[in-house]
């Protein structure tokens, strides 16, 4: 995929474009020395005319300009290498054997697994997940870099009548260039931080009946307005009109989506208003119910729905206290 910067926001909208290149071994092994990051080659067990046939497809590929719509789901390049791997056999395909116990995990948790290094990447990319979280897609599209290895090793090639079948790596692999250190996970992570975000809100909540805290409130209010809003713009475009990562439906539309600020905008002066805050506490109360049956939600989210629904249940009541006065 292209690194200019605007390619980037497009990956982020499903909408980027990769082609395939080529980069000597030394350059390409350098890179991810200077990252600490490990290299292993194992060799394939590919007949002499599979070989010819998959540096060809490899050729022409190189030859193509950026045409394949690169993202997390489907057109990753785990995936990529998998697929180009199974085009190149004649007569034979790829059994997946003996696999890992994680390959058998759905989308979103398999997602988890392999991003529980980076629990704020993880916190990104469930956001965008939506509905496919909850499924399960064939091998291919479900490989990862970290989970390939593992896969590939329980792999067999066999013959379309069954008649032959030999692992899809032979021998003994050797290591390119080490690992320099393990995966270490952020000590701050989104579940701690957001817990902490929600305290301070509580806090600032019962200052607000108690204390007479309403400026300060008010300001909260406006900032976790407008963080919600953009979230929600993000995630209304990504899901519906980029169709990021193939989703159909989003999860996070319910908590998060323009219509908040939009009611404000158009609403907030009416002497009703307050009305609203208890509407919008609903939905946040009914989201926060059926968190535990999709695979997208998690409790990093969940804290950010509470965070919102102490500020708009305070709201409400606030408003219905004014009304009563």
């Amino acid at each position: 995929m292209d690194a200019q910067p605007g390619d980037y926001l497009k990956f982020f909208t499903g909408q980027s474009k990769a082609r395939v290149v080529a980069v000597p071994s030394s350059e390409f092994i350098r890179s991810y020395a200077e990252e600490g990051r490990g290299v292993s080659q194992y060799p394939l067990n590919l007949t002499t005319e599979e070989k010819q046939l998959l540096w060809k497809q490899l050729d022409e590929e190189m030859m193509k300009a950026p045409h394949l719509t690169f993202n997390l789901l489907k057109t990753n390049c785990a995936m990529m290498c998998m697929l180009m791997i199974e085009n190149a056999l004649i007569r034979e395909h790829v059994d997946f054997k003996d696999m890992p116990e994680e390959m058998a995990l759905n989308n979103g948790d398999l997602l988890r697994h392999c991003s529980s290094h980076a629990p704020w990447s993880q916190f990104v990319y469930m956001i965008f997940y939506g509905a496919v979280s909850d499924e399960f897609f064939e091998t291919e599209y479900r490989m990862s870099p970290n989970m390939m290895v593992e896969v590939m090793r329980g792999a067999v090639i066999a013959s379309n009548d069954t008649t032959s079948v030999r692992p899809l790596l032979t021998g003994s692999h050797r290591q390119l260039t080490a690992q320099a250190a393990p995966w270490s996970a952020s000590p701050i992570t989104p579940t701690l931080f957001f817990s902490i975000i929600l305290l301070l809100v509580l806090v600032i909540t019962i200052g607000e009946w108690c204390f007479g805290w309403h400026k300060l409130a008010y300001i909260t209010d406006v900032i976790l307005l407008m963080l919600q809003t953009l979230t929600g713009i993000v995630v209304l475009y990504a899901s519906v009109f980029a169709n990021l990562f193939g989703n159909r439906w989003n999860w996070y539309l319910i908590p998060f989506n323009p219509l908040p600020i939009l009611c404000w905008i158009g609403f907030h002066k009416k002497s009703e208003f307050w009305r609203i805050y208890l509407v919008y506490s609903v939905i946040l109360l009914v989201f926060l119910v059926i968190t535990p049956f999709s695979s997208q939600l998690d409790f990093p989210h969940q804290l950010l729905t509470l965070l919102l629904l102490t500020r708009t249940i305070s709201g409400y009541l606030f408003g219905r206290k004014q009304n009563k006065a």
